[in-house]
């Protein structure tokens, strides 16, 4: 568009009408406009919505929100969605119950978001695509990205899961955890093994041979054994970033929302006898025991892979605890010493091993290893010494338990924490026993006064190997059945690991004509590279807000929701 008091190069304006020149220049512009706009959707940036909750909590698709009646804890719930899918039917469900994250809480969603129809869109979100077209070593998919591609099943909807699973790698989930190890540094037996069942599930998809399936079959059975064991010895856990792994996190009991009504299986802090010198007072844990003895206070909680998004039928009982039980954990207060006196102690457990960390006033911080069986026995695995705490201040205090890395930190800063010579896992012992159930978290203190506020238990995320919604699917990549990722093929997860048609239970029916004539090419379970479109990184419009001031758009969340605008991790 031109003007009169342009420079060199303005076009003249005729009787102060525009000029066919310069009509042609402001089409040629709006042509230009467009012609860009696309190329930037293309391979620039592009907006996608988040249709279901295979994402959740990291991701919302279409959802109900409400407040818990009984603790004041706000969160979101899934719709009707039984197969997880775009093109799944998602409604409320009159039949249904959103259980409070935090206390466990049976919440009606009909008085809430039912009764009023009251659903929410899923988060809208932006997606780089310009880095996975360049690719390499920088740029390219990385381990624990949440990337958008097309499902295998047509080829053109679009998926979103976090990339778990990279080439060139064997891939097996064992107790909730990912372990890889690279497929150059197993033995040629062991990937030819690999290799052959992977061979087995083309021929099945494929509807080859019945004689030659059932020989092969034979074979890999005969073998696996054997290349089980060599991977035990090779493959090692493969560790959420940090970032990733903030996200990762879910609140297990928040002590700033206690239950207002205590039922049998609420969660709550316990004192170990009725003389106990700890107050578990509302919202606060304060300890008065100058000159005492230690004592402990015990959390009573379901510690378990429960995801609140889930909406449970009501006639399914809650204590049928369908949900495997989590030893990665994470307690974090704020720590307010009252006397400069004595110690704090927090003990977590996983398996067999407990592992306690200490934080005395003068600075003094040290993790301690035992034994869920002899608790007494202690050894210390590290310590180390900061500055002394002031009476008056007040520290942030976290201590976690995670892909077998322990840490303890201090106001935000890790201070101590072991290495893999120090705590690893025994693969053959956690593919051949099922987790137990956690010892409970506890807190203990001796010789001191303190005050504990904003105490929080976080678990971490437990991925499924084995999901009774698919019972006839052989889950890939799962306990004892490993995945052999080749050149161009990566292996996803979706954060909410009940309620996620991912790599682990994509069948023979999920390969749609665009893959099937790559034949033996393309492997179940996996998404080629010329699949991934790009990366996402922004959520720009979560479910709006909602106001009644304007009545003809109440039902309406058209209001933006700036608070929970947030990057994706």
């Amino acid at each position: 568009m031109t003007d009169q008091s342009s420079g060199a190069g303005s076009q003249p304006v005729a009787n102060g009408q525009p000029t066919q020149e310069t009509i042609r220049e402001t089409f040629d512009s709006i042509v230009i406009a467009f012609i860009l706009a696309f190329v930037f959707r293309a391979f620039i940036i592009e907006a996608f919505v988040i249709p279901t909750g295979s994402m959740a909590a990291t991701l919302n698709g279409a959802h109900g929100s409400m407040i818990c009646e009984n603790c004041g804890w706000e969160f979101e719930y899934g719709l009707n969605d039984p197969t997880n899918s775009p093109r799944g039917y998602a409604a409320f469900d009159e039949q249904s119950l959103a259980i409070c994250q935090n206390c466990r809480f049976p919440n009606d969603t009909r008085d809430t978001n039912d009764a009023r129809r009251n659903q929410k869109s899923g988060d809208r979100i932006l997606v780089f695509k310009w880095p996975f077209d360049i690719g390499g070593e920088l740029l390219g998919p990385k381990r624990w990205d949440v990337v958008v591609f097309k499902t295998p099943s047509d080829g053109t909807t679009n998926f979103i899961k976090r990339l778990a699973g990279l080439p060139d790698e064997v891939l097996q989930i064992i107790d909730g955890d990912v372990y890889v190890a690279p497929t150059d540094e197993l033995s040629d037996e062991c990937r030819t093994t690999l290799d052959q069942a992977r061979h087995l599930k083309y021929l099945r998809r494929a509807g080859g041979d019945p004689s030659e399936i059932a020989q092969l079959d034979q074979e890999i059975s005969e073998s696996m054994g054997k290349a089980l064991t060599e991977l035990d010895k090779k493959m090692h856990i493969a560790r959420k970033s940090d970032l990733a792994q903030k996200v990762l996190w879910k609140v297990a009991y928040n002590h700033d929302y206690p239950p207002k009504k205590l039922e049998e299986d609420q969660p709550r802090w316990l004192t170990v006898d009725d003389e106990s010198r700890w107050t578990v007072g509302n919202r606060t844990l304060s300890y008065n025991g100058v000159g005492q003895p230690q004592e402990r206070v015990e959390l009573f909680a379901r510690l378990n892979g429960f995801c609140a998004y889930n909406t449970l039928r009501r006639w399914i009982s809650r204590s049928q605890d369908r949900h495997h039980p989590v030893s990665d954990l994470r307690v974090r207060f704020v720590l307010d010493f009252k006397e400069k006196t004595g110690a704090v102690r927090v003990g977590l457990s996983k398996r067999d091993d407990l592992f306690i960390g200490e934080i005395a006033p003068d600075g003094t911080a040290k993790i301690l290893r035992s034994s869920v069986k002899n608790p007494s026995e202690t050894t210390e695995v590290c310590s180390t010494r900061i500055a002394s705490f002031d009476a008056d201040r007040k520290i942030e205090f976290e201590f976690e338990n995670v892909d077998y890395r322990v840490g303890l930190s201090i106001d935000g800063k890790t201070v101590l924490a072991t290495n893999d010579n120090q705590y690893s896992p025994d693969l053959a012992t956690l593919r051949q026993t099922p987790p137990p159930q956690t010892v409970p978290p506890f807190i203990e203190a001796e010789n001191t006064s303190i005050e504990l506020t904003h105490v929080v238990v976080d678990v971490d995320q437990f991925y499924i190997s084995n999901n009774a919604r698919l019972p006839l699917v052989t889950n890939w990549g799962t306990q004892n059945n490993p995945i052999l990722l080749r050149e161009d093929e990566f292996f996803m997860l979706g954060d909410n690991t009940a309620q996620s048609k991912d790599s682990r239970l994509w069948n023979y029916e999920d390969v749609g004509p665009h893959l099937v004539g790559r034949g033996e090419a393309y492997q179940q379970g996996t998404v080629p590279r010329d699949q991934l479109i790009g990366r996402a990184f922004f959520v720009y419009w979560p479910s709006g807000l909602r106001t009644s001031l304007i009545p003809f758009l109440k039902d309406f969340g058209w209001i933006p929701n700036f608070g929970n605008m947030r990057w994706i991790r």
